[in-house]
């Protein structure tokens, strides 16, 4: 860590160790993705997405750019390493000061606070058949959730 850094509250890396980083806030919201990008991406059912602060995350400056892949879409952008192909943040344009980091990611024995719980299920409309949700009681979106549908809808009507 560089002077002036909090502690981190957990560290994490791609699969291959080429991208490590740290964040200084612990994950707030525990999201699992069925849209069929996040499947795609992973070769999984769902990618499971901790939401932080954007300002606390730090990736060393080390870390090459060449070792970073960005794919974009309309409403958000994703990092993954180059090497190994782990999927490691996304963040939508509209809320630039929140990122989603790739929960699997995550050093889960550095985390530091409370226990990480799922805290919603999005696009259950493409969820695939075959995978079965465990009765969590946790809040299912067939899209995204009500709050976050009207953020998009605002941003990309001021985009247009």
């Amino acid at each position: 860590m560089s002077p002036g850094q909090s502690t981190p509250a957990f560290t994490g890396q791609c699969h291959c160790g080429l991208i490590k980083y740290t964040s200084t806030s612990p994950p707030q919201n525990l999201t699992y993705c069925y849209c069929i990008t996040c499947r795609r991406l992973s070769g999984a059912p769902f990618i499971a997405w901790a939401d932080i602060p954007s300002s606390t995350l730090h990736i060393p400056p080390n870390t090459s750019k060449n070792s970073i892949r960005i794919l974009t879409s309309d409403i958000a952008e994703r990092t993954i390493c180059r090497e190994c192909g782990s999927n490691i943040t996304m963040r939508y344009g509209f809320d630039e000061a929140n990122i989603g980091i790739a929960a699997g990611t995550m050093d889960e024995a550095s985390l530091k606070g409370d226990e990480m719980n799922v805290t919603e299920h999005i696009f259950m409309e493409q969820k695939p058949s075959w995978y079965g949700i465990p009765k969590d009681g946790v809040k299912r979106w067939e899209r995204f959730s009500d709050g976050f549908e009207e953020k998009l809808q605002i941003w990309r009507s001021e985009r247009s």
